[in-house]
Formats: C-alpha cells, sequence, structure tokens
C-alpha cells in the first residue's frame, strides 16, 4: 500500500517501569502499514526547537532540520513525561501537527490530583482525595477518609506508588517513614471502597467511544493491575457506562485513554484515574480486540477532517487526489 502519512511515535524508554510498554510500540509499529502510513519512533530527547525563527523550519532532530515535519505524532511517553518532551510536543501542535492526545491532555495524565479536580468539577464521581505535606494531620483525615485510607504519589504508573494503610497507626508508621527520607514529599490520601479491594474496570476509549473493557482482579494484595501479575476477564459496557466514559473524556479533553473505574455501591463506579498512554497487552490478549487498528482508523478519520479544514480555510479546491483518500 503506498504511504500516505507519515507519523511519529513519541517514546522514551524508562527502565523504572514494573514492564515496559514495548509491546504497543511494536503493535503500532506493525500495525501502520496496512493503513498506508509510515511511522517511526522517535525519543523526544532527540529533538529541540529555536523560538523566534520567523516562519523558518525551527524544529530539530539530533541537530538536524526536520523537513518534512510528520503529519502526525502518537504520545507514548506515559505518566512520567518530562517537562521538555511536553515542550517539544507543545511545539508541534504549535507547527499545525496533529496529536493524538493534546499537550493539556498528557499533562492532565501526568498530574493525578489536577486531573481529579477536573473530573469532580466536570460532575464525574471520584473517590474523596486529600493532598498533603509534612506534617499531616492525622485527625483530620481520619474524620474526612477514614481507615483503611490508600497512600499514593501525585506520579506513577502500573500500580507503583500506591500502597494501602489498613488502621491510623500503619498510616502514621508509612508516613513518618516518609518524611525522614524525603520531608518536602507530597502525597494523595484517598478514600478506600472495600467493593474495589483487589479488583477495578479498564476501559480503553478512542474518540469518546468504547473500544475494549475489562475487569481486573489482583492476584493478591489490593492492586489489580495487569501488568503486575493479575487476572482479566472480558467486561461488557452498558449504554449508561458507555456515557459515563465519553463524559469523563470530553471533561478532560483527551481522545485516547485508559480509564480505571473502581467499583462503589452508592454510584455504581467511581473514577480513579486515566492514562493518556495506555497499554493495551492485556486488553487485546482478554478481549480479542485490534486497539493498533482501532488507533489508525481514528487518525485516518481525523486527518481526513484536518486537510478538509485546511482546504475550506485556504479557499483551496479539494484536490483530486488527497493525501488520505
Amino acid at each position: 500500500m503506498p504511504v500516505v502519512a507519515r507519523g511519529w511515535i513519541l517514546y522514551r524508554p524508562d527502565p523504572s517501569l514494573i514492564k515496559e510498554e514495548i509491546y504497543e510500540v511494536n503493535r503500532l509499529l506493525e500495525t501502520a502499514p496496512r493503513y498506508g502510513y509510515q511511522v517511526e519512533v522517535v525519543n523526544p530527547d532527540e529533538l529541540s526547537f529555536v523560538i523566534g525563527m520567523e516562519g523558518q523550519g525551527d524544529l530539530f532532530r539530533n541537530g538536524r532540520p526536520v523537513d518534512p515535519l510528520p503529519d502526525f505524532v502518537i504520545p507514548r511517553m506515559g505518566s512520567l513525561t518530562s517537562y521538555f518532551a511536553l515542550s517539544v510536543l507543545r511545539h508541534l501542535e504549535r507547527l499545525g501537527v496533529y496529536s493524538l492526545n493534546s499537550s493539556h491532555a498528557v499533562l492532565l495524565a501526568q498530574d493525578k490530583l489536577y486531573q481529579l479536580q477536573v473530573l469532580a468539577n466536570s460532575g464525574q464521581p471520584v473517590p474523596k482525595t486529600i493532598l498533603v505535606r509534612f506534617p499531616v494531620d492525622v485527625d483530620h483525615i481520619e474524620r474526612e477518609l477514614g481507615f483503611p485510607v490508600v497512600v499514593k504519589t501525585r506520579v506513577g504508573t502500573q500500580g507503583s506508588g500506591v500502597h494501602l494503610c489498613e488502621s491510623r497507626q500503619s498510616m502514621v508508621d508509612l508516613l513518618q517513614f516518609v518524611e525522614a527520607n524525603n520531608p518536602q514529599a507530597e502525597l494523595m490520601l484517598q478514600q478506600f471502597l472495600p467493593e474495589s479491594r483487589g479488583r477495578d474496570v479498564r476501559v480503553l476509549s478512542i474518540g469518546g467511544l468504547v473500544v475494549a473493557a475489562m475487569e481486573r482482579k489482583a492476584r493478591e494484595g489490593f492492586k489489580s493491575n495487569y501488568s503486575q501479575g493479575g487476572s482479566a476477564i472480558p467486561f461488557e459496557c452498558g449504554p449508561k457506562n458507555r456515557l459515563a466514559v465519553a463524559d469523563t473524556m470530553r471533561a478532560l479533553g483527551m481522545e485516547m485513554a485508559g480509564l480505571d473505574y473502581l467499583y462503589d455501591d452508592e454510584v455504581g463506579f467511581r473514577v480513579l484515574e486515566v492514562n493518556s498512554s495506555p497499554g493495551f497487552e492485556g486488553l487485546e490478549s482478554v478481549c480479542g480486540v485490534d486497539v493498533a487498528a482501532a488507533v489508525f482508523r481514528y487518525i485516518d478519520v481525523k486527518l481526513r477532517i484536518s486537510n478538509k479544514q485546511k482546504a475550506r480555510i485556504m479557499g483551496w479546491e479539494e484536490p483530486s487526489e488527497c493525501i488520505m483518500e
């Protein structure tokens, strides 16, 4: 199939992850040619730009001008996206390159507290959460959240940086340990929902639509992450849940995301967190879906729309052989 568009997967290896998401990168690379896309992996650390070039080429890769620019980028930098990588993504957007998830959406995914604030303000049910610094008012925590309580860092992925304190004393012990090692640390303390002990629901959405969903169960403990050895079965999202997913995606301005929901007898489900660079190995295996293909079908639609909008704005006639035709 002839190449109709070129794209980059912005990806930076992170050995600190329990399991690097190289599966997803490889799936995207092998699927792209089926849709006429030429895609390569680009480490954002290889890129740089110059502000104030007055219309000249101002994006560089390893010191050399990038020409031509990619038609689209797929950010796969995860929750540990650096300020530099985020700046590169913003610059690509300024240059008119389509990004599957904007820089703002990536920022929201990175800052879990900010994300919860946006979701709560839009009326989405989220677990009651408190941001604390040392010294921590334990009495206040007990009054507002009770015990058990979940302690987590603001930035984390694949279940890292999350701990369940079953009692007041266990939380005090943990906080004392953290304070002794990092007195400037900021922690999120979160309501524990007993209905979700060791289980949750992961939904992958593209364009506000549900591509696949699965219920995950922990092998042991309370964290159900598939990447940590948990089991999973397909989950059927009803119409109400599908609307909730669309509302969440709209509130965060995300085009592709993995959404984690907790069971709650009071409201049904609460949004735990939303990841803008979701792993999908488990979903493809458990649900028998081709997530990579869904990604490129969506990009195909977005590029078609973008090309038509550009032609209309510039007053061009539609070419007989549009880039995406």
